[in-house]
């Protein structure tokens, strides 16, 4: 298999175009998030927000969303108010209407830090991870990983099982979003060659981990592969056109 070239993580340009067919923007942007924010989600964001019991997630949500938006209005030219979404029967969202046609994305977040893949024509599903060194890993391994998943992650020394733990995590929860299920979808195995590797391809999707920053773990699936990834980090202000 043809290396992929990973660009650094980098803040992009004004002239910053974007992706193709053969190489995906991903996104890293910090959670820190105001009530201004809220003004670029829908009614129903707001309304979802709102919802949301813990205030803690509801702020996670709101910058998610809001950032999600926003970096897609950069590529389609239109006010983040202005994107409308739809979801498939699992829940994962694309865009609708007007703005319904080749850009896919893949949104994901975690701790303090939040990813966003896109990509033209080809379905893409991205994970992060805050790594929690308190989590009992163990039983969610044995509940969720398959036999040879679990055979894999226990050849580790106990040092690096924690951390192994989230990559395998990372790169099926990855994998699973890029193919539109997540764990609804009946077949959770991934394949032993998309396993063992940092990087591998197999069944027609490309799976990497990648660092974000520290104390996190980061997993992108594009089916069929990329030649190309371009890291970025979103600056964080507001975006209008």
């Amino acid at each position: 298999m043809i290396p992929v070239s990973v660009t650094p993580w980098r803040l992009p340009s004004k002239d910053l175009t974007g992706p193709d067919a053969r190489t995906v923007h991903l996104w890293r942007f910090f959670l820190a998030s105001n009530g201004s924010l809220q003004d670029l989600l829908s009614q129903q964001e707001q309304q979802r927000a709102r919802r949301l019991l813990s205030p803690e997630k509801a702020r996670a949500f709101v910058a998610s969303r809001s950032s999600l938006r926003q970096i897609l209005g950069r590529y389609l030219q239109v006010a983040p108010r202005d994107i409308h979404f739809s979801c498939n029967t699992a829940g994962k969202p694309y865009l609708s209407g007007d703005l319904e046609g080749r850009l896919s994305f893949n949104l994901s977040h975690s701790g303090d830090w939040g990813l966003c893949a896109v990509m033209l024509e080809r379905d893409v599903g991205v994970d992060l991870e805050k790594i929690n060194y308190q989590l009992a890993f163990e039983p969610l391994a044995k509940r969720f990983f398959s036999p040879a998943e679990n055979t894999w992650l226990s050849a580790f020394q106990e040092g690096r099982r924690r951390r192994n733990f989230f990559r395998l995590w990372t790169r099926k929860e990855s994998w699973l979003k890029g193919k539109g299920r997540g764990f609804s979808e009946p077949d959770l195995d991934l394949d032993p060659a998309l396993v063992t590797g940092v990087s591998a391809c197999s069944g027609g999707w490309w799976v990497i981990n990648f660092p974000v920053t520290r104390g996190y773990v980061g997993s992108i699936a594009i089916a069929g592969g990329a030649d190309r990834i371009e890291r970025w980090t979103w600056p964080g202000q507001v975006f209008n056109p």
